[in-house]
C-alpha cells in the first residue's frame, strides 16, 4: 500500500467511527426523548383522571374504575 491509500483508508475508518458514535449520540437522546414523552403523557393522564373524579364525585370514581 502506499502512503495515499493508507492514508485514505485510515481517513475512512476515522469517519466511520464519527458517523457510527453520532448516530449512536442521536438513538439514545431520541429513546430519552420518547421515554420523557411517555412519562408525561402519564402525568397528563392522571392529572385528567384525579380532575374528573374532583368533579364528579363518587359515581365518577365508580365509572373510572369500571
Amino acid at each position: 500500500m502506499t502512503v495515499q491509500t493508507t492514508t485514505a483508508a485510515l481517513r475512512d475508518t476515522g469517519s466511520r467511527l464519527s458517523f457510527d458514535a453520532q448516530n449512536e449520540a442521536i438513538t439514545k437522546e431520541g429513546e430519552q426523548d420518547m421515554l420523557n414523552a411517555a412519562r408525561l403523557q402519564n402525568e397528563l393522564n392522571r392529572t385528567n383522571m384525579f380532575a374528573k373524579l374532583m368533579e364528579a364525585g363518587p359515581k365518577a370514581a365508580k365509572d373510572l374504575i369500571s
